[in-house]
């Protein structure tokens, strides 16, 4: 029963990030192209590429599922870095590829010459089998859901960071 729970809870969110991902994709305007790095490496104490070496093409994937693209090529370009994987902040992640934490920095580039932005994403991912009611058996999540909701949360924050871009690329003003 309570995987089934599980399992529930996690259906449940991703479908709600579907249907937020569309709805932000309705409202927005395209762009001409995604681009998705990593920047971390061996030099940096990081063996999270040996882990996860799909990471930037299943982040880009993501991104692509709540922005709609363009065949414009005077739309903009977003460009993401992806700099840190990390389990509680160390970047040695254990044999179990096990992570919380999910950071980069965002570029939104024109084509036009005009505007640009970027900012910086981190997600952190957290579990609390302590906070667990007496009479229930806490049950955390796999590492598969984890790393699917560390990617789709990261995509999100893009997804709706882009969405208050205006035109020139500044910030939509209300």
């Amino acid at each position: 029963m309570f995987v089934t729970m599980k399992k529930l809870t996690l259906a449940t969110t991703v479908s709600v990030m579907a249907l937020t991902g569309a709805a932000l994709a309705a409202d927005m305007d395209g762009v001409s192209e995604i681009r998705v790095s990593t920047s971390y490496d061996a030099a940096q104490d990081s063996n999270a590429a040996e882990h996860f070496p799909e990471i930037a093409t299943d982040v880009q994937v993501a991104i692509a599922k709540l922005i709609p693209s363009s065949n414009n090529a005077a739309d903009p370009i977003i460009r993401v870095d992806l700099r840190k994987v990390a389990l509680d902040g160390d970047t040695m992640l254990p044999d179990s590829a096990e992570f919380n934490q999910l950071e980069g920095v965002v570029a939104i580039d024109t084509n036009t010459g005009e505007g640009g932005q970027s900012f910086k994403v981190n997600i952190l991912a957290a579990t609390d089998l302590n906070a667990v009611p007496e009479g229930y058996i806490g049950i955390a999540p796999s590492t598969e859901d984890f790393y699917n909701a560390m990617v789709e949360g990261f995509a999100l924050n893009v997804a709706e960071q882009y969405g208050t871009v205006n035109e020139a690329g500044g910030k939509i003003s209300n």
